[in-house]
């Protein structure tokens, strides 16, 4: 290259980034849509000022014209693409929306700065007008001619590409600042081949050992990946440029030593097949995608900014899609997929391999168009997804297992009837009982809370199917017994003649337990009859209660969130049966126990106990007052239980003392005797205070019906003269 510069005649049109659409806010309200144009940041001699002008696409017309205000008034809406202001000079809301974010950000930039300039300058208003106009004009001929263009000067363009001129490079490449001059930049590296030949520099300087020369390709590379441009990145890692890109990013100053990138992606990275992929356009982007994301999460982790990050990944979401979209095309992919994993046992990695790719595809699907995922679903189900993943569940490796409940997760997600339906139909109920005896027994780290979720997909009865009611007979039938049992055997005992100084070990574990009550909460709260004629014959409370006297406090407050879950319901049942058992004294003993320790077993009991007063539920505020009480009387640190004993007593008075059958005058007198404060005296105890207390009640009730019968009188013979006088008038 014998000169001394690029140059820019084929530079790229920037018009349709300031493509805008104006709109103004009418009388009624609404946005009136005043057409479709380009936006730009002109001078206007009138007013001595820098404004926002958009000409019409269609007919080259003034759309808008609207001098920039150094006031505050201007806001940005609608993802960052669209900025409105209120406009001073005719009353009016006016906002103007961009096709593309980068042109929105660019005009903003220029708004900012046409601001900042009028402050500055104080008063020499048209100067700093035309000098800002001058900076930013993208508007003219003059934006297809410029490559980049510094503040405050005219163009620059980029040097020879060698050795001497590196530090030129490297200061135009970093010290860009706005959106457009980093599309400005991006676009002078990738024409005419000066990304290329600046790799070669970096050859040359590689082979010279020049050390400082390293650290000017290691921050002009750097600089360019944070330029952040899309297009730039396909040149980066394409394969003839790669290696450079990763070299040059081995000799970064700020580590102690130089990181040999090129050899781990040359010798140690492996590119595994499990089914053969025949296309070499989409072995090109697997590989691509691979780089680009050693790239963000290995080589330029500690330098990447938010942005490059989003748009890194992006990029590799976007390669996945297209990839799936590509084999989900192919005919013969899937079938020879599934043949595989037919043909192979489980405990080969060969087919551990297969669940792994299995897995990494569903995990993809869900970026889908919603199209294309169930057609990708329905060709894994046609293909006998759920019977192997049937194998995966109940495989020996805990790492297949937990990729085969992802995939069912995923399966769920997009269509919950295909799996219910196979689980009913499915002999013996294999995959249902690995599921069950998989949240009950399994020790391995995530593989109960997947089970968890997965059945509560299962079990969520808001579908509309008929084979939601058959699964949850089939649930009920035959696999809540397990969740049960080990709620049962929860507490740990010691068994006749072992020996006491090695306890017997609980059958699950107290992770497990907790996962067991919660799915028992989900049941209580959407399963209505079912689960509510389960509890009544199995004691299903009691079960749950035992769990208040484990030493580990999350399943104390499991229990009574439990417990909290059924008295939610506001179902007379369910309050009749807590009562008849007495099934609030261990909570009681629990919270007694627990002392005035601010805690969540402290709260979630004062909540429950809050509820029951705020909803008014009369039988179980009676129970409580009743049988815990004098319990209730030393707890001062919170006023619930004052204000329970106060709705008790409001209860009593509108009861009139009448006695519940079955009850009788000791009992009630006794039960009177239990609400009198401790301050009461001496002589005003025992059975006497509580009758007196009695008879003070029965006198305020007399009271007020003779008040009752005073008033009726009244009004009766206000009625009766006004008969006499229209007797007499007639």
């Amino acid at each position: 290259m014998t000169s001394s510069s690029l140059r820019d005649d084929d530079a790229p049109d920037y018009s349709y980034m300031q493509r805008v659409k104006v709109y103004k806010l009418n009388e009624n309200g609404t946005w009136d849509d005043k057409g479709t144009g380009h936006v730009s940041v002109e001078y206007m001699e009138q007013s001595d000022a820098a404004g926002l002008v958009v000409i019409s696409e269609e007919d080259t017309s003034t759309l808008l014209i609207h001098r920039i205000s150094r006031d505050d008034i201007y806001q940005r809406q609608g993802a960052d693409t669209i900025i409105s202001w209120l406009d001073p000079e005719i009353g009016t809301d006016i906002a103007i929306s961009f096709q593309e974010a980068i042109g929105c950000n660019y005009i903003w930039g220029q708004i900012q700065t046409v601001q900042e300039e009028y402050c500055s300058s104080k008063g020499e208003v048209a100067r700093a007008a035309r000098r800002v106009v001058d900076e930013f004009d993208v508007s003219g001929p003059k934006a297809a001619e410029d490559c980049f263009q510094d503040s405050g000067s005219g163009s620059i363009e980029f040097p020879c590409p060698d050795m001497n001129n590196l530090p030129e490079v490297v200061k135009i490449i970093t010290d860009v600042s706005s959106p457009m001059a980093h599309e400005k930049v991006a676009a002078c590296l990738v024409k005419k081949g000066y990304l290329r030949k600046l790799l070669d520099v970096f050859r040359t300087i590689e082979d010279l050992e020049d050390a400082e020369g390293l650290v000017l390709t290691f921050k002009a590379v750097k600089g360019i990946v944070l330029l952040n441009d899309t297009t730039l990145f396909e040149h980066l890692l394409s394969d003839d440029t790669v290696m450079d890109v990763v070299g040059a990013l081995e000799y970064d100053p700020e580590l102690p030593a130089k990181q040999d990138h090129r050899a781990f992606l040359r010798d140690s990275v492996v590119f595994k097949e499990v089914v053969p992929i025949t296309d070499p356009a989409v072995r090109a982007k697997i590989h691509r995608t691979y780089r680009i994301g050693y790239l963000k999460d290995v080589i330029l982790a500690r330098v990447l900014d938010d942005a490059t990050f989003s748009t890194l990944s992006s990029l590799m979401l976007f390669n996945n899609v297209e990839v799936t979209l590509t084999l989900l095309n192919d005919p013969n992919f899937f079938q020879e997929l599934f043949s595989r994993l037919h043909s192979h046992e489980p405990s080969k990695p060969e087919w551990q391999d297969l669940i792994a790719f299995l897995q990494e595809l569903c995990s993809i699907a869900k970026y889908l168009q919603p199209v294309h995922r169930q057609q990708l679903f329905n060709t894994l189900i046609c293909n006998g997804l759920f019977n192997v993943l049937t194998l995966a569940v109940g495989a020996p490796v805990p790492k297949t297992r937990l990729f085969a409940l992802d995939i069912l997760l995923s399966s769920l997600h997009q269509e919950p009837s295909t799996l219910r339906n196979f689980l009913n139909h499915q002999p013996n109920h294999e995959l249902f009982g690995l599921l069950i005896s998989g949240l009950v027994t399994s020790d391995q780290d995530g593989v109960q809370e997947q089970t968890l979720e997965i059945l509560r997909l299962l079990l969520d009865p808001e579908s509309v199917e008929t084979s939601v009611n058959l699964f949850l007979e089939t649930f009920y039938d035959k696999y809540v017994d397990q969740l049960v049992g080990a709620l049962a055997q929860c507490l740990v005992k010691q068994p006749e003649g072992g020996d006491s100084s090695t306890p017997a070990r609980p059958p699950s574990s107290a992770s497990t337990l907790g996962l067991i009550v919660e799915l028992l909460c989900f049941c209580v709260k959407y399963h209505s009859y079912r689960i509510k004629y389960y509890v009544l014959r199995n004691n299903v409370v009691e079960k749950v209660l035992k769990l208040t006297q484990r030493p580990e406090k999350f399943l104390v407050v499991a229990a009574v969130r439990f417990m909290r879950t059924c008295i939610g319901l506001k179902d007379e049942f369910y309050h009749r049966y807590l009562t008849k058992n007495n099934l609030f004294e261990p909570v009681m003993d629990a919270f007694v126990t627990n002392g005035d320790q601010y805690n969540l077993l402290n709260s979630s009991v004062i909540e429950m106990v809050d509820f029951i007063r705020r909803e008014n539920i009369k039988s179980l505020i009676v129970h409580l007052m009743e049988n815990f009480g004098t319990k209730f009387e030393n707890i001062t640190y919170v006023e619930t239980f004052q204000e329970l004993k106060i709705r008790y007593e409001q209860l009593q008075e509108g009861r009139g003392m009448q006695l519940p059958p079955g009850t009788t005058a000791p009992e009630a007198l006794a039960s009177a005797a239990r609400l009198l404060p401790q301050t009461a005296g001496p002589g005003f105890r025992g059975i006497e205070a509580a009758a007196a207390l009695c008879e003070q009640r029965t006198q305020r009730r007399r009271e007020a019906r003779m008040m009752d019968k005073d008033e009726e009188d009244y009004f009766s013979t206000g009625s009766d003269d006004d008969e006499e006088e229209r007797s007499a008038g007639m």
